[in-house]
């Protein structure tokens, strides 16, 4: 049996092209298998690298905070060192200085309620005539009431004991207005204000009554 030249030249094509079609599928599927290569491996780095360096952040905070406690530590131990070596050299300084307020301001508060021996002589006004208010003035003094002097004279009286004599501002407004004579004597008879109320009740019983 003889095989023609065009039957054999056609198997050899067929032949040709086959091979040549598997060698293109596989070149595909190599060239798709090294892509998802590649990218396993960037993928590999990257989580290697953000591993290592979520490491090296524990790894550094960890450090971080024994290094901190340390020096916590440490000047803690010497600050109470030198607080119980100042404690032990300014308690009997403290102790004194401490005594020594008590008394001052023990000796101010009875200067204060015994001021008015104090000033009697300064202003010529007779013990009898002081009257102890507190606030907003400590005393008020009446000179001339008890001698029955024509010229008697109203005299508000602040005392104050401390190395300071400023005046806090409640103060400050009583004596300005003293100082600009916004000061005014008044005589009030109170059968006269009762009656008024009584008689504003009356009116506005009748009011609610006819209404």
């Amino acid at each position: 049996m003889t095989i023609s030249i065009p039957l054999i030249a056609s198997i050899v094509l067929i032949f040709v092209l086959t091979i040549v079609i598997i060698i293109f599928i596989a070149e595909r599927r190599f060239a798709r298998l090294k892509i998802l290569i590649e990218q396993e491996r960037t993928k590999g780095e990257r989580q290697a690298q953000e591993l290592g360096r979520k490491l090296f952040d524990q790894w550094a905070q960890s450090s971080v905070d024994i290094i901190r406690n340390q020096i916590t530590d440490t000047v803690k131990r010497d600050y109470e060192v030198q607080l119980a070596s100042w404690k032990k050299k300014e308690e009997e300084t403290i102790r004194k200085d401490a005594i020594q307020k008590s008394i001052n301001t023990l000796l101010g508060k009875i200067g204060e309620e015994f001021s008015p021996v104090l000033l009697s002589q300064r202003y010529g006004v007779n013990l009898k005539d002081f009257r102890h208010l507190g606030t907003p003035v400590d005393f008020i003094a009446f000179r001339g009431l008890s001698d029955e002097s024509e010229d008697m004279e109203v005299i508000f009286l602040e005392i104050k004991s401390g190395e300071s004599s400023g005046l806090i501002k409640r103060e400050r407004r009583v004596r300005d207005a003293i100082a600009e004579k916004r000061v005014r004597y008044e005589v009030v008879n109170l059968n006269e204000i009762i009656g008024t109320l009584k008689d504003e009740l009356n009116r506005s019983n009748q009011t609610s009554l006819s209404s």
